[in-house]
């Protein structure tokens, strides 16, 4: 680490009121950065070079200050983090009287640099993390995919995991703290910090999933097994704001779902979906997802390209080709159905089939896919996506 030396000056502010001592810190090289005499900043300090050459405490008594200059007499101990010198620390004073006082000195020190230290790793982390996910759901994965797999590498991502993105818009939680403790940058650290560590402490997230904060959004890119059922997804999403709203202090909390990916590169489609997912929740969900029909329909409409897109309409796709592809005739009964204005009994009289069985293949229909076109437009509308091609 390399003292900066803004925080070698605020650290020696904040402890010589405490001591009555003065206090220098100098870097790595001698070069005095920190100092209640301000006339001796950016001056080298040869009691520290020694220091440091010698990784050993040096003590300055008055009679000895010819072979130190730029010396006061004092004690010179060296700030030692992660078995490395990174500095020195200084109390002027006999040594005899201030030793005491230059161990409490050097003990505070090491302990302000080493949470600094871990601050900025965290804070590089942080960043390395926003990085990566631009990238992943950036246009054009391939010509991102050397750097996508070298990030990946370094944050311990496995790109060849299934995974769900959520989005959890935080505005609302990050306006309360403000309109608590004040407009401050270090508020919304904080807050982040906080709803990072909720999470972390919880169940939610394991060290194969990835979560990022944008300005006021929370993204999560969750691994769930090939076999979750989908009911799961909401269950989790549901577990997520429980947690983050634990003193249920946020009104309006909510968390969009995109689909299940089984590729690193289908990311950026499930990023959208859930972008979408949560900014077309109504008053009564705080969980959306994507594969709630009236949310897909909503999402296919709007969106251009989706149709060819979609994650979840793809799955839907799957399901009727590999159970339904002519099953209990139903591709011709979905298009007369439609054809037919939703009318049971005359689609039924039109297929020449009784009413009940009629019936009863609507309620296959139902049964694997999930969809009522007799008794949803929504669903309907999506009849007609899926068997556009019999019709």
């Amino acid at each position: 680490m390399i003292i900066k030396a803004e925080l070698a000056q605020h650290i020696v502010d904040n402890i010589m009121p405490l001591v009555y001592q003065n206090i220098n810190i100098m870097d790595n090289s001698g070069l005095i950065i920190g100092s209640g005499q301000k006339e001796r900043l950016n001056t080298y300090h040869q009691g520290a070079i020694d220091v440091i050459q010698s990784s050993t405490e040096i003590e300055i008594f008055p009679e000895d200050l010819e072979r130190f200059p730029g010396a006061m007499p004092g004690l010179n101990w060296p700030i030692v983090l992660g078995n490395q010198i990174v500095g020195v620390v200084g109390v002027s004073g006999h040594p005899d009287l201030v030793r005491n006082t230059t161990k409490i000195v050097k003990m505070v020190t090491e302990l302000l640099l080493e949470r600094e230290s871990l601050a900025e790793e965290y804070r590089a982390n942080l960043q390395l993390r926003e990085q990566f996910l631009q990238l992943l759901i950036a246009d054009h994965y391939q010509d991102n995919y050397m750097q996508i797999t070298k990030i990946a590498k370094l944050l311990r991502f496995d790109l060849t995991l299934p995974r769900v993105v959520a989005i959890i818009p935080i505005g609302s939680v990050l306006q309360a703290a403000l309109n608590q403790y004040g407009a401050h940058d270090l508020v919304t650290t904080r807050t982040r910090e906080t709803i990072t560590q909720l999470i972390k402490s919880s169940t939610v997230i394991d060290h194969k999933d990835l979560f990022v904060f944008t300005e006021d959004e929370l993204i999560i890119l969750k691994h769930f097994p090939l076999s979750t059922p989908v009911t799961d997804y909401c269950q989790w999403g549901s577990d997520v704001l429980k947690i983050i709203d634990c003193d249920h202090r946020y009104s309006g909390l909510c968390i969009g779902l995109g689909s299940f990916t089984s590729t690193a590169s289908e990311l950026r489609e499930s990023h959208k979906e859930a972008m979408f997912s949560q900014k077309s929740r109504t008053a009564d969900l705080n969980v959306v997802s994507i594969y709630e029909f009236d949310t897909l329909v909503s999402y296919l409409l709007s969106e251009p390209g989706a149709l060819h897109s979609c994650l979840a309409l793809r799955k839907l796709k799957e399901i009727i080709q590999n159970k339904l592809d002519f099953k209990y005739d139903m591709p011709n009964t979905v298009t007369t159905l439609l054809a037919n204005n939703l009318n049971v009994s005359s689609t039924a009289k039109a297929l020449f089939i009784h009413r009940n069985t009629l019936v009863f293949r609507l309620e296959k229909l139902k049964e694997l896919t999930g969809l009522c076109p007799n008794q949803s437009l929504n669903h309907a509308m999506l009849c007609k996506i899926l068997f556009k091609k019999w019709s």
